[in-house]
């Protein structure tokens, strides 16, 4: 192949790259940036369409559960009184530990305040500390639990003694059923309306009982919720 046909041969090779890069240029990537432009659009619709058939979803959920849910808050109201009544809290407290065979050390209310996320109803926290054995224990929760009033635990925390010589108690590792524990609670009962006819009076002092704080130490359980009478 002579010098002139090597040349054509060269010129035509780089006349075919000048038109695959105009062509990439001007016409496929053009077209390609549309081809994506469309498939975004396309999966932001069908995120959108998700999003809506969901939350058509949920409003017909709570549109089925809606009378059990209304019956539920009625529930809940018929348990949260209109005044405090923290002496009688106090009594329902004692009998209810009487019952399961534990023994109460102390029951501490303090001032009502406002839910954190609001709501028409004052919160007031108690802090509460008994003895008894780990199936005593369990039958005193369940009786709070069902108890008139609303009451729910949000924190539990316990610790295991054991009577030594002298009348001295000290700690050990295992726990069984008839180890002797002692448990604080921390609870919360709530007054209807929020901030109206709220006091804040102490229960008067059980007899018969002390006020021995809750030895430090312990495992925080998981928290319980009132129920349902």
């Amino acid at each position: 192949m002579d010098r002139v046909d090597r040349n054509i041969l060269i010129l035509g090779i780089l006349v075919l790259i000048v038109l695959a890069v105009a062509y990439f240029f001007l016409l496929f990537s053009p077209l390609r940036q549309e081809y994506l432009d469309r498939y975004d659009e396309r999966v932001q619709k069908e995120q959108k369409l998700a999003g809506l058939e969901q939350s058509v979803a949920e409003l017909e959920n709570a549109r089925r559960n809606a009378p059990e849910i209304e019956r539920q808050i009625l529930e809940y109201s018929k348990r949260i009184p209109e005044q405090d009544e923290i002496p009688t809290l106090v009594v329902q407290i004692e009998q209810l530990a009487e019952g399961a065979g534990v023994t109460q050390l102390l029951i501490t209310p303090e001032a009502p305040a406002p839910p954190p996320g609001g709501g028409a109803f004052s919160v007031i926290p108690i802090t509460m500390s008994f003895e008894g054995t780990y199936e005593n224990m369990t039958d005193f929760l369940l009786r709070v639990r069902n108890l008139s009033r609303l009451v729910t635990i949000d924190e539990l925390t316990y610790e295991e003694v054991e009577a030594a010589a002298g009348g001295e108690t000290t700690t050990t590792d295992t726990t069984s059923e008839e180890d002797l524990l002692t448990v604080e609670v921390v609870a919360e009962t709530y007054v209807q309306p929020a901030g109206g006819g709220v006091t804040t009076t102490a229960p008067p002092a059980a007899p018969g009982t002390t006020t021995a704080a809750l030895p430090a130490g312990g495992t925080t359980a998981a928290p319980a919720t009132g129920g349902t009478t």
